[in-house]
């Protein structure tokens, strides 16, 4: 077992190391030497033959590439190109990035409650939907698939957009189909996730006039060589970003594309040997997946039975840390700061100065986040810990994570013993 020496916490054990996440080796320094000696660092060929690649890798017509996973999303929300106001309902257990987009589109965010797959609850999400609803966002949390069926039919019933975020959830199935192909658009971050090059995104879809509306918004709406108004004269032809990536990012991403298969057979492998350890402590149970589901894994979750163990989540993780364990407490799902309705920019608000835009935007009264509950979901993560997986962790580190947490469970138990 590897350690690293000076990465003691608090006077407790060495922390484990848990291996590189990434084999970044000769053939990634080779791909970028080449565009470097090529003397086009611009977005150019090599996106080009990456978003091919990309695309076919998942059975799609079309991959756009973006400068970010938040970047991704937002050309998701400008694909759609929605009206002011237009809500789109998304679990609130995701990263800011996820909906920041939506916001600078003027969207409104609606949260629906989750269940302990820790994704959106589907009877949740039509309950809330609205006459300004516009699309249902399914965000595959730590790698484990939505339940895509039920979302599909619903946002078909209602004639609804369904966007799925991808970002944790690289080549996760479900019921044996890839993920990012079952939504009208999908979003991927390539920002240290399964398939990294350090920075990027991508957003697959197979409807032809989505595809031609982010190839324009990712790129301030210029007519390119090959794109959709190739020919026009030069000028913005509508409001968007420049969220281009260049070819040094997607020489490395088509080198990675090559090795990911790998890394999320090993992550996979190495959860299940975790959950497999602790099977038999009623104290933790493990993310729930769906039968005929493929989860990825690039995050590894509990949730506590943190009655019987005595403790917080925030408390059990901060305990398994000092024994050289990096787990982490409740993701985004506890305290004044979380989940999402309780972060600043949307409690507040603090989005657009002062104002309560676009929350009053056709309302009688704005939005307001303090009064927004999902109360199934805040007992589920509230209680949750993770482990960030690695696609290297070897077998003696496996055992030692698993020893760590029992003995973390054990010493809590026996605490509270003490006290009963």
């Amino acid at each position: 077992m590897r350690e690293r020496e000076a990465a003691r916490v608090d006077g407790g054990a060495a922390m484990l190391d848990l291996g590189a996440s990434h084999d970044f080796g000769d053939d990634d320094l080779a791909a970028v030497a080449e565009v470097l000696r090529s003397g086009h660092v611009g977005m150019g060929p090599r996106t080009a033959a990456f978003e091919r690649a990309f695309a076919r890798r998942h059975g799609v017509a079309h991959a756009v590439t973006c400068s970010s996973g938040t970047a991704a999303m937002h050309v998701c929300i400008g694909a759609l190109d929605p009206e002011p106001g237009s809500e789109i309902i998304v679990t609130p257990w995701t990263s800011g990035g996820s909906i920041i987009g939506a916001l600078l589109h003027n969207c409104v965010p609606v949260f629906a409650d989750v269940d302990d797959t820790y994704t959106l609850d589907p009877a949740d999400v039509e309950a809330r939907i609205t006459p300004r609803t516009r699309a249902i966002m399914a965000v595959h949390l730590f790698g484990n698939p939505c339940d895509v069926d039920a979302l599909r039919a619903i946002a078909d019933r209602h004639g609804l957009a369904l966007i799925e975020d991808c970002a944790q959830a690289h080549f996760a199935a479900s019921r044996g189909r890839v993920v990012g192909s079952l939504g009208d658009l999908a979003g991927f971050s390539f920002g240290g996730k399964h398939l990294s090059a350090g920075g990027g995104g991508a957003v697959l879809t197979n409807d032809q006039r989505l595809w031609e509306r982010a190839v324009l918004f990712r790129d301030a709406a210029l007519p390119r060589a090959n794109g959709p108004l190739e020919g026009r004269p030069y000028a913005n032809y509508f409001l968007a970003p420049n969220y281009k990536i260049n070819d040094l990012t997607a020489a490395v991403l088509r080198t990675q594309l090559g090795k990911v298969d790998g890394y999320v057979a090993n992550k996979i492998r190495a959860a299940e040997a975790v959950i497999d350890g602790l099977a038999d402590m009623d104290e933790l149970t493990p993310q729930r997946v769906r039968p005929g589901d493929r989860h990825t894994y690039w995050v590894l979750g509990f949730t506590l039975d943190t009655g019987t163990l005595g403790c917080s989540a925030a408390a059990f993780a901060a305990a398994a840390v000092r024994k050289g364990v990096p787990l982490g407490g409740p993701y985004i799902g506890s305290g004044d700061a979380g989940p999402l309705y309780r972060n600043p920019f949307l409690a507040g608000p603090h989005c657009y100065g002062t104002s309560r835009y676009p929350f009053d935007a056709g309302r009688g009264a704005p939005l307001d986040y303090t009064q927004v509950e999902c109360p199934r979901g805040e007992d589920i993560m509230g209680r949750g810990v993770s482990l960030q997986m690695t696609p290297n962790m070897s077998g003696a580190v496996i055992e030692a994570v698993v020893a760590a947490i029992r003995q973390t469970a054990a010493e809590f138990l026996a605490q509270r013993r003490g006290f009963a």
